[in-house]
């Protein structure tokens, strides 16, 4: 899929390749590009603010190499049991610390973009740890 062409130089056997494709065969993706198919190779546009700067991504899935905490293919999104705080042109991903006595069914998952927990019925809070007025006694 990666050559322009079936014929290659009689000398050295290279192969005349597609844009963003290398190799003596014409069959791997070039740095931080993945996914060779009939169409060539495709950008993989790793997020700089997540991901690791100076690292390359995965040439066959595109996966970039993310920061602590955040996912994604692109390294643009946080972990489950996390949430996005922007910091100026970048972003970091923090804890939910969800209260578990306070949260439905005890969950620590929060929001990823306005990091609120679920709250049980009575229970008010960004982490589900205060009782609402006129209730009191926040436990399992």
């Amino acid at each position: 899929h990666g050559s322009v062409s079936q014929f290659c130089n009689p000398l050295s056997g290279q192969c005349n390749c597609k844009e963003r494709v290398k190799g003596l065969l014409c069959d791997t993706c070039m740095d931080n590009f993945y996914g060779l198919d009939v169409t060539g190779c495709k950008a993989c546009e790793c997020d700089a603010a997540g991901s690791i700067s100076g690292t390359v991504c995965d040439a066959r899935t595109g996966q970039c190499a993310c920061k602590p905490n955040i996912g994604g293919r692109r390294c643009d999104e946080c972990l489950d049991g996390y949430h996005r705080v922007q910091k100026g042109h970048s972003f970091l991903c923090l804890p939910c610390n969800c209260e578990k006595a306070g949260t439905v069914n005890g969950s620590l998952l929060c929001d990823k973009s306005t990091g609120q927990c679920p709250c049980k019925a009575g229970v008010t809070g960004l982490r589900c740890s205060q009782c609402m007025l006129q209730t009191y006694n926040l436990s399992m």
